[in-house]
């Protein structure tokens, strides 16, 4: 007695629970319609509108392609026939995508094609009846003359097109007005190439347009006017085809091209602008990653799975595009599924792709970053236009309270006239009453520190008018960068004031008792490396025990 390799009825219904997902089934369907040189492809979903599921009762899928012939519709739901079975010029090659994909979401398949001077005609397959009778599992029903209602009709052309409908819809991920949105963000970036080449893909009767996770294009995109990212210029490299997916013998390397982008300052002003309004619409907030295209068609997109030699993809990682593009000869290399979805570079290749993306990736985090600090130090001279408050008034009050000796470094110099001095050149776009603000705040206390921006390795620099003295910090260096994400990660309080800001105000003092200490030297005396030094650790030392004194007596 024979036994079958298969037993059809449920070997069905395992197969439902293929690695697909909602939006990638979809695009099985929408391969389809473009391997048949589709213009228009339309995408209906039917729900139960108003209600709190929202419950799918079809999806429809129509296109103006050039239709299949009554044999070739007859195979079409065959898992495992294909007529381009492993070609690698098109999107297509397994013969297995269309109907996993239908199954894995619905129990029904209906399927009406028309090419050019023929007749619609009908085939389908349904999970409940091969359930109900497993001899309906060994055949496909033999395409009968049936022609499509008038709402499907609309979805494709009168003359020739196919028009696929999901039935019994049983894997509804979410809400139907969800589904619809993350399959319209979804079509729009896996398609992109294929609308800029004039493929119109409707969803529900609204266009799809492109969504480019470079930022770099914006035609028919949602916002054509947007700024454009920087382009970095494209990387080309030849990989070997491998020994089993040479099926031309001439042919043993391809290529693989890599594209990357810094996107625009205008989305990216600050730490946090990532999900706002405007960059949600864009899909801004979720572009921490990597897109890889095969033949023009996206099969992968988010972080690489252990991407080598570089901490993980974080959310600072949306500001930049990358883009991996490669032909379907190389399907090995990328370990591309027969579902065309969730391709990952193998090791060997993985390693190649991070040696010449990461260089990339640090520049454009470090533009990031830097621009950052620019706007948050612009934010701060803004505001220090507006007030004389530095935000370092604990320290500046303990120095007004201490006890110390007269600067010596500067005992020649006109207090009013260094402090006009300075004040020139600091607040040279302020108005006047903010310029005589200033002033009378250098002159009035014997420390003032401020904040400021500008490259270079000094951390801090000193300036002594007379009698005062005014402390800068460059808060690009790296130790302020570092204090910034400490003090944020400090919540704890004493005495009712934070941790955090006790931490700040002894990094003042610290700071503020070595410019006294440097103030104490008297200009005309020299002095050997070897004593100076020396005095100065025991004036830096001295001055700041005698204002951390002041300071546990005023706190």
């Amino acid at each position: 007695m024979s036994v079958k390799l298969v037993n059809d009825a449920t070997a069905l219904l395992s197969m439902r629970e293929s690695d697909f997902n909602a939006t990638s089934a979809y695009g099985e369907v929408i391969d389809n319609s473009i391997e048949a040189n589709a213009e228009n492809i339309k995408i209906y979903f039917e729900y139960e509108q108003g209600t709190q599921q929202e419950a799918i009762n079809w999806v429809a899928f129509g296109d103006d392609g050039s239709g299949m012939s009554p044999d070739l519709l007859h195979h079409c739901l065959q898992l495992g026939y294909s007529s381009r079975y492993n070609k690698r010029d098109g999107i297509g090659r397994f013969g297995v995508g269309a109907t996993l994909a239908a199954i894995n979401q619905c129990q029904r398949v209906e399927i009406f094609s028309k090419e050019s001077n023929s007749n619609w005609y009908f085939t389908y397959i349904d999970l409940e009846q091969i359930m109900n009778d497993p001899t309906k599992a060994t055949s496909i029903a033999e395409p009968t003359l049936k022609d499509p209602t008038s709402s499907l009709l609309s979805l494709s052309d009168e003359n020739h097109g196919t028009i696929v409908l999901w039935k019994k819809y049983d894997r509804q991920p979410h809400k139907a007005t969800r589904v619809i949105e993350d399959a319209k963000e979804w079509i729009g970036r896996t398609y992109r190439y294929f609308i800029w080449e004039d493929i119109k893909i409707t969803l529900n009767n609204q266009i799809v347009p492109a969504v480019d996770p470079l930022y770099a294009r914006t035609e028919k995109t949602k916002f054509p006017e947007d700024p454009k990212a920087e382009l970095f210029p494209v990387d080309k490299l030849k990989w070997p085809i491998p020994t089993l997916d040479r099926v031309d013998e001439n042919k043993v390397s391809s290529n693989i091209e890599i594209e990357m982008s810094l996107l625009p300052r205008d989305f990216r002003p600050n730490q946090g602008s990532g999900n706002t309004s405007e960059n949600r619409e864009r899909y801004i907030n979720n572009n921490e990653g990597i897109s890889i295209l095969r033949n023009k068609r996206e099969v992968f997109y988010g972080p690489i799975p252990y991407w080598p030699k570089q901490p993980p993809f974080k959310e600072i990682d949306r500001w930049w595009g990358c883009e991996i593009r490669f032909d379907a000869y190389l399907d090995r290399a990328f370990t591309v599924k027969n579902i065309k979805q969730g391709a990952v570079p193998d090791r060997e290749l993985k390693k190649t792709l991070a040696e010449r993306i990461n260089p990339t990736r640090k520049t454009c985090l470090e533009k990031v970053r830097d621009d950052w600090q620019k706007m948050k130090q612009k934010e701060k001279e803004n505001e220090a236009n507006k007030t004389t408050s530095t935000g370092h008034e604990a320290a500046e009050k303990i120095a007004k309270y201490t006890s110390t000796p007269k600067n010596l470094i500067d005992k020649g110099k006109n207090t009013e006239e260094e402090t006009i001095s300075f004040v020139e050149r600091w607040q040279q776009d302020a108005e006047e009453a903010q310029k005589a603000a200033w002033r009378e705040k250098f002159s009035g206390q014997p420390f003032t520190i401020i904040d400021e921006d500008w490259r270079g390795p000094h951390f801090f620099d000193t300036y002594h008018t007379g009698g005062n003295s005014i402390l800068s910090y460059n808060n690009r260096h790296t130790f302020f960068e570092e204090l910034e994400r400490i003090k944020d990660l400090i919540s704890q309080e004493f005495d009712g004031t934070s941790a955090a800001e006790q931490l700040r105000d002894l990094i003042d003092i610290l700071i503020m008792s070595y410019a006294k200490a440097e103030a104490m030297f008297d200009d005309e005396i020299e002095l050997k490396a070897e004593d100076f030094a020396e005095q100065l650790k025991s004036a830096w030392g001295n001055y700041l025990k005698n204002y951390i004194s002041t300071w546990h007596n005023n706190r």
